[in-house]
């Protein structure tokens, strides 16, 4: 069986403006280029990610987003200390770490700050500012670092530069 975004090459395809990876999508469409606030509207956040469980909508979004910041301008290296930070924290506990938790939103706007025409870290810090308001506890917290990963690591298959 065969998952219908992918082509017979083995390429995914991105929904997002209707265009093929392979054709490098995001960029130009006529005159329209795909901004973080356009894309992110797009596609559904859903909250039951962070507060239940993963869900195959939550793969597509994750690959979804993930393509977007790849093509738009994400490295590796804008958000290493901010992911290293949301690892840290995993191995902890969520009441024990809740403060250092709290200030990676404030730490990801700074990121934003110094590189503040760069699409696909406003895209990533918009998928941020939403799902972290949904985590209160050390399951949330957990499926907040398992989306978070799922997202990073389609960025990385989509050619996320270091």
């Amino acid at each position: 069986m065969y998952d219908n975004n992918f082509n017979r090459g083995g390429n995914p395809r991105s929904r997002i403006g209707g265009q093929n990876a392979d054709n490098r999508g995001f960029q130009d469409r006529g005159n329209e280029r795909e901004t973080a606030e356009k894309v992110f509207g797009q596609l559904k956040y859903e909250k039951e990610w962070i507060t239940s469980e993963a869900s195959a909508s939550l793969v597509e979004y994750a690959r979804e987003m993930g393509e977007f910041m790849a093509k738009n301008g994400l490295t590796n290296s804008k958000i290493r200390s901010i992911y290293g930070e949301i690892k840290r924290i995993q191995m902890g506990t969520f009441e024990n770490e809740k403060s250092s938790f709290f200030l990676l939103k404030p730490k990801v706007a700074y990121a934003l700050g110094r590189d503040d025409k760069n699409e696909g870290l406003r895209l990533f810090q918009k998928i941020f500012d939403k799902a972290s308001a949904d985590v209160s506890d050390q399951r949330s917290y957990q499926n907040f670092c398992g989306f978070i990963e799922a997202i990073l690591a389609y960025h990385k298959f989509y050619g996320g530069k270091d």
